[in-house]
């Protein structure tokens, strides 16, 4: 015999409440589901009815009625389960021996013989990755490090130098440009790409091999791009030489380059006739070994992505037609590119703020 109709409408008062308060307490969706079946059921749907919608079994089903009945909880309750294979002083051992031996390639196989070995223990090399998980471990692509950069000497530079050249050198009416070199090959360079599912998208590659350098120099603030192509070796005679031209290019301006520490750059004679072009040209270097304090890092990583990722070249020339059409195009961009580097420049404030130093670098 069911329950009276009084007591199945204050059950489900009662189950209605709870849900309420499930809701609130963002409860697990499995518990709040529970108490939904419920209400279904003592509102007067048949049990096999409400296990198919709900798709539950009718077993599971009636088994919360039970729980419900002897007002017991309907939330999950700890399980015993299995015991784990490895102990907790055990499990400590293995991420400690990850995470310290971190210059060798870790993979599930290697995991699985390095506890055969040292504790005789066999695991499923399926199941390797849930454990490593759980033990705060995760599968991620290796990044590099500057090992010898000099953290002193780079907080010298933030801190002091380069907030006393923007304050000297722009009130004298100097330009300050940041420099650099980067090159483009014949092969392009492959990034992911939108295409037809399960299709996959195809870049003809004629196998040639060449390389297009470019000698650049930007200006925060300004969002002039200078640029200089060339097909050799980028040494310091072409770096005079484009000195020369963005002198050309800048006519009556003064000009302060940084740049990094490439030998060119620092080559005895090259140094000497920047000495006597004082009047209208220097040079400062960055730290040794932090291209991530020269903003135009990520101009070039920009010029990549929209004019050389997924495309190959069938000869040089066609390399450097392109990389010329480009050039073109950035001339006409300078809003654009101010856009883009007020990310570099607020990046660069950011540095700033971690030393404790307010920069302010646009001219």
């Amino acid at each position: 015999m069911g329950p009276t109709p009084d007591a199945r409408q204050l059950k489900l008062q009662k189950l209605r409440v709870l849900q309420r308060d499930l809701k609130k307490a963002q409860a697990p969706v499995r518990t709040i589901l529970r108490v939904k079946a419920l209400i279904a059921v003592y509102k007067g749907m048949k049990p096999e009815m409400v296990a198919e919608c709900y798709e539950i079994s009718l077993k599971s089903l009636k088994k919360w009625m039970k729980q419900f009945e002897a007002d017991e909880d309907l939330a999950d309750h700890a399980r015993s389960g299995r015991p784990p294979k490895l102990s907790r002083e055990q499990a400590q051992q293995l991420k400690d021996l990850i995470t310290t031996q971190n210059q060798r390639v870790w993979t599930a196989r290697h995991i699985y013989v390095l506890i055969s070995v040292l504790w005789q223990i066999g695991y499923s090399v399926r199941y390797l990755p849930q454990l490593l998980r759980h033990l705060g471990l995760s599968y991620h692509k290796a990044v590099h490090i500057l090992f010898k950069k000099d953290t002193a000497q780079r907080k010298h530079w933030i801190q002091t130098l380069l907030p006393q050249l923007y304050a000297d050198k722009l009130k004298d009416g100097w330009r300050i440009f940041f420099q650099d070199e980067v090159g483009f090959q014949t092969e392009g360079t492959l990034t992911y790409t939108w295409g037809p599912k399960g299709k996959k998208t195809e870049i003809r590659n004629y196998g040639r091999h060449g390389r297009v350098n470019l000698i650049g120099a930007f200006e925060l603030g300004t969002g002039l791009f200078h640029g200089v192509k060339t097909s050799f070796k980028v040494n310091a005679c072409r770096f005079r030489r484009f000195l020369c031209h963005l002198k050309h290019e800048l006519r009556s301006a003064k000009i302060l380059i940084i740049c990094d520490n490439a030998s060119f750059h620092k080559a005895k004679w090259l140094q000497e006739w920047v000495g006597r072009q004082r009047v209208w040209l220097r040079m400062e270097f960055l730290p040794a070994y932090s291209p991530d304090f020269n903003p135009i890092e990520r101009l070039w990583r920009w010029m990549k992505e929209e004019f050389f990722h997924n495309r190959c070249w069938s000869s040089k020339a066609g390399l450097k037609h392109t990389v010329q059409d480009m050039l073109i195009k950035i001339k006409h961009m300078t809003s654009d590119l101010t856009s883009l580097m007020q990310q570099e420049l607020e990046r660069l404030e950011e540095i700033g703020k971690f030393y404790e130093t307010p920069l302010k670098l646009a001219a």
